[in-house]
């Protein structure tokens, strides 16, 4: 597996002679209830950006571990950038990968705050990086991938800290997984024309839990959803 972290600088400029992508994986540090760790988002993105890097021999970025978490400050622990920060982050660390010699990224997100943050900085880097090509994969948001933990899990609905991403992390990290300190209920998420915001958020969901009870959860589901966003990403570098 090429890691840029454990690459000389020579190693890169050999890299890029042949190839010109990379896998930049996109996470946060922040509560998920009171039973998974705070890097979750981070290391579910650097699982399948690891998993596609060995299955492509395409090169791995470090993984951004701080995002966009503004509305979930009132538990102990998360770290957020604010969405200009952010931008300002994912700009200079894409126009440093361009100055290189990348040309196609595939961001890997495990943070749906980051969302935005990077919609908007892909638009701005565009304007004076002529070549760059972005893509950007969420297991959560792809229906291929979803679709697994739907048939094995039963949830239906996108949240936070629910089985799907309890099942993950029990594939991936279980020392990081705690279903003792679960108190086995759902948490439905409420449709509603107001922006959750640090104010409200923690008084909607006061364990951090949004969705169906996460005791649900099981390793197997979290194995699966791994290797199939690993093949899906590893399928869209082949073809890039």
């Amino acid at each position: 597996m090429n890691l840029l972290a454990e690459m000389s600088w020579l190693q890169v400029k050999e890299y890029l002679a042949r190839d010109d992508r990379l896998i930049l994986p996109l996470g946060s540090t922040e509560e998920h209830g009171p039973h998974l760790g705070l890097g979750t988002d981070s290391l579910e993105a650097d699982a399948i950006a690891r998993g596609a890097g060995e299955a492509t021999g395409v090169v791995v970025a470090p993984t951004l571990n701080y995002g966009m978490a503004l509305a979930l400050m009132e538990f102990a622990g998360t770290v957020a950038l604010r969405p200009t920060t952010l931008i300002a982050v994912l700009e200079d660390v894409l126009r440093s990968f361009y100055r290189h010699g990348f040309r196609r990224v595939l961001v890997v997100n495990g943070h749906g705050g980051n969302t935005p943050a990077l919609a908007s900085a892909a638009q701005l880097v565009a304007q004076d990086c002529a070549g760059l090509r972005l893509k950007h994969f969420e297991w959560w948001t792809d229906a291929e991938a979803y679709r697994v933990v739907i048939e094995m899990l039963g949830e239906q609905t996108g949240s936070h800290a629910s089985p799907g991403e309890t099942a993950f992390m029990l594939a991936i990290c279980p020392r990081a997984v705690r279903l003792d300190l679960l108190r086995g209920r759902d948490a439905p998420v409420q449709p509603s024309r107001e922006m959750t915001t640090v104010q409200n958020f923690a008084q909607k969901y006061p364990d951090g839990i949004m969705g169906r009870d996460p005791g649900y959860a099981t390793p197997e589901a979290g194995a699966a959803v791994l290797a199939k966003s690993v093949e899906i990403c590893a399928r869209e570098l082949r073809a890039w």
